[in-house]
C-alpha cells in the first residue's frame, strides 16, 4: 500500500481495536453505505451502530452538531516509520493516519485484514478502496476536526435514500399466457395500484458538513423475458391493460412458443449529484427486481 510500511500497517491494526472499543480519542465513525464483494459499488443498505455506554463506565463517543458521530477519524501512530526529509514525532507533533470507516470496513483492522491478500495486480482496487476509506497520514500537534469528502457525504446520503421496491403486474395474468399473443407488463405501488410517481426521479438540495449538494435519484427500467429473446424497450414503467388502452404506449412481451419462462422486470437506480452546481460521478444505487413466473400455451384452435 502507498506509504504504508508494516510497522504502520501494525500501528493501525492496534488503532482500529481502539476505535471498536470506544477508547480512540477522535471517536467511531456512523452510517456508511455497505459495499458489494468487488467493492467497485454501494448498495441502499447502511451499517449504522451508535455510541453505547459500557456499564459503569463512561461513553467515549464524541458527538458532531446534530447528533450524529463523525464518519472519519484520526488515529495516532507512535510507530509510523517516517520517509527521508520528514518530521520525526517529538514535541512538535507526531504522525496520524486518517481513517474514514465505509461499508463491512467497521475497524481498520477489517480493512487491512481484507487487502492483505492481494497481489500487484490488485493496485489499481487497492487504491480506490484507500481513497474511498480516505487513508493518508499526516504530521500534527494537535490533529485538526475530521470532515469528510464531499463523495464520502454524498455516499452517506445514497446509503439513506429509500429506493421503492418493485413491484410487477401483467395481462393476461400469469398462467394464462398464449403464444404469439403479447402479454402487458406494467409496474405497481406496494399496494398493487398503478402509480407513476412510485418510479419517477426524485431530486433535493441539502447541505450538509458544509458542502452544498444537489442530487436526484433516477430509474432505468429494463425487462427480461426469461426466453432469451431481446429485452423489450419500454417507456417509462408501462401502462395497465384495458380495451382502451393505447397499444403503442404498452410494454410488451411476445412469446413465440410454449412453455414456463420467469419474467423479471429490474429497476436500476442511479444517483446523480453535484457539489456546488459542478456535475460529480454518478453513484450507482440498488437494482430492485421482481419476477413472475409465466407459463405460455399454445392457442386452441376449434376444427368444426
Amino acid at each position: 500500500m502507498n506509504r504504508l510500511t508494516a510497522a504502520a500497517a501494525a500501528a493501525l491494526l492496534v488503532a482500529s481495536l481502539q476505535i471498536a472499543s470506544g477508547t480512540a480519542d477522535a471517536g467511531t465513525p456512523d452510517c456508511v453505505p455497505s459495499m458489494n464483494a468487488t467493492g467497485t459499488r454501494a448498495n441502499g443498505n447502511l451499517q449504522c451502530p451508535r455510541g453505547t455506554k459500557k456499564p459503569g463506565g463512561t461513553d467515549k463517543t464524541k458527538w458532531t452538531k446534530g447528533g450524529k458521530p463523525p464518519l472519519c477519524v484520526w488515529v495516532p501512530q507512535p510507530d509510523y516509520v517516517p520517509l527521508p526529509g520528514e518530521p520525526v514525532a517529538g514535541p512538535d507533533g507526531q504522525w496520524y493516519a486518517h481513517y474514514c470507516r465505509f461499508g463491512e470496513f467497521d475497524t481498520l483492522e477489517k480493512f487491512e485484514a481484507e487487502m492483505a491478500g492481494w497481489d500487484d495486480f490488485d493496485n489499481i482496487k487497492r487504491n480506490e478502496w484507500m481513497r474511498r476509506a480516505g487513508i493518508r497520514f499526516e504530521f500534527f500537534k494537535t490533529p485538526p476536526e475530521t470532515r469528510p469528502t464531499a463523495e464520502q457525504v454524498m455516499y452517506y446520503i445514497a446509503g439513506t435514500i429509500p429506493f421503492p421496491e418493485t413491484h410487477l403486474a401483467v395481462n393476461p395474468k400469469a398462467g394464462h399466457n398464449k403464444v404469439n399473443f403479447p402479454t402487458w407488463i406494467w409496474l405497481t405501488n406496494a399496494n398493487g395500484q398503478y402509480d407513476p410517481a412510485t418510479y419517477k426521479p426524485q431530486a433535493k438540495t441539502i447541505s450538509l458538513f458544509g458542502y452544498a449538494l444537489e442530487w436526484q435519484i433516477v430509474p432505468d427500467f429494463a425487462i427480461d423475458p426469461g426466453n432469451g429473446a431481446d429485452q423489450p424497450t419500454c417507456a417509462g414503467i408501462g401502462i395497465p391493460y384495458s380495451p382502451d388502452a393505447n397499444a403503442a404506449d404498452a410494454c410488451t412481451v411476445t412469446y413465440t412458443s410454449a412453455g414456463t419462462y420467469t419474467l423479471t422486470a429490474a429497476m436500476n437506480w442511479t444517483v446523480k449529484w453535484q457539489l456546488g452546481g459542478v456535475e460529480q460521478d454518478d453513484i450507482q444505487g440498488p437494482t430492485n427486481t421482481a419476477t413472475l413466473p409465466i407459463t405460455v400455451k399454445e392457442r386452441q384452435t376449434v376444427v368444426r
